[in-house]
């Protein structure tokens, strides 16, 4: 049963960046609601874990709490933000690598509930982010409407789910080889720079493009996230992180999401120049090694997050070729993690969010 207490005003409020020791409390209370299916103690552990990675040492996760005056121990509301990478290209202008930050773990006090505290602490939050970022982009898993009401735009959150209808195993393709997680830097470095370049190349435009670029501190965060809660869960550790086409010109990178019960794509890369022909094929490749994967891992579905039309034709390909094992569905995903992204300042800024994939979510 939650604790009632006297209802707080916001002046009575203090909004800092938090202490080891809050931030520990602050793991521990919403790890009541996030933690399944980890006992707490090791969801903490894991949330620590990842505070010591590349994309987040030295600043580069910034967490924040809410406690009242003179009472730093009492824990509000909290949240945090990651430092990211991104590409901006401005209608006319050259493509401009610089900073947004990825919001996440929002979470208030039940006790402190209904009362505009998780609100006032965001717009605190985006006080700090437009000193030094252009953009920032959190996962809403409650819906549209509330982000969008302090400034966070949905996006559109199609997907494509690839569910298993038997029990494997199913066989590795021959024109692929397992990508490992040693090998994965420079496969990233290739990645941001054709995306880089892609922007660049890109037809002009009336609206601006936004990217986060693939970069290899992003998706190794979420390797780390998965290889904890693998070792624990399951007893033994991942081999890989992904598949590559057995030329090197096409990978992709994918994660275990034990929670879920699905092998999510962080990102499928099929660097150019290349036919809209030959790009599907390779996405048709690489996802079979992933339906092998997921099989062998007992997950029954492969997700995708916004595919575009050449992945979508290489996402139907797998589905032909696998008719009898294979269901594949299209839809919009509008129950969880859907994107959604405020400009500095709360500018309005007709935008296209390019590379909208799972690898920016943090």
């Amino acid at each position: 049963m939650t604790e009632t207490v006297p209802a707080i005003a916001l002046a009575d409020v203090v909004f800092t960046e938090a202490s080891q020791a809050q931030q520990t409390l602050a793991w521990e209370l919403n790890g009541v609601s996030w933690a399944a299916p980890m006992p707490i103690a090791d969801y903490v552990q894991r949330e620590r874990h990842l505070s010591q990675q590349a994309l987040s040492q030295e600043g580069g996760t910034r967490y924040w709490v809410l406690h009242p005056k003179g009472k730093p121990e009492v824990f509000i509301a909290g949240c945090e933000c990651t430092r990211k990478t991104i590409f901006v290209r401005h209608p006319g202008d050259l493509v401009q690598t610089t900073t947004g930050y990825a919001v996440a773990g929002v979470f208030t006090n039940p006790a402190y509930r209904k009362q505009g505290m998780a609100s006032h602490m965001l717009r605190c939050l985006q006080d700090e982010m437009d000193k030094d970022s252009e953009a920032s982009v959190l996962y809403s898993d409650i819906g549209r409407i509330y982000y969008a009401q302090l400034g966070w735009a949905p996006f559109p959150s199609q997907q494509a789910t690839l569910q298993l209808l038997m029990e494997g195993p199913f066989a590795s393709p021959a024109a692929t080889r397992p990508l490992k997680i040693d090998d994965l830097p420079a496969f990233c470095d290739r990645d941001v720079a054709d995306l880089k370049a892609r922007l660049a190349a890109a037809p002009a435009s009336k609206k601006t493009s936004l990217s986060f670029a693939p970069t290899f501190p992003q998706l190794a965060w979420q390797l780390a996230r998965e290889d904890s809660m693998t070792r624990l869960l399951r007893g033994r550790p991942t081999k890989t992180c992904g598949a590559v086409t057995s030329d090197g010109a096409a990978w992709i990178v994918w994660y275990h999401d034990w929670r879920e019960q699905k092998l999510k794509v962080q990102r499928i890369a099929v660097p150019g120049p290349i036919s809209d022909a030959d790009r599907a094929a390779a996405v048709t490749v690489l996802l079979q090694a992933a339906l092998v994967e997921a099989s062998a891992w007992n997950l029954q579905k492969v997700l995708v997050w916004n595919p575009d039309s050449v992945v979508t034709r290489g996402i139907k390909g797998v589905g032909n070729a696998h008719e009898d094992v294979v269901k594949v569905v299209f839809n919009e995903r509008l129950d969880g993690s859907i994107p959604s992204l405020r400009w500095k300042e709360g500018k309005n800024i007709s935008m296209d969010w390019v590379e909208n994939e799972y690898y920016a979510w943090c």
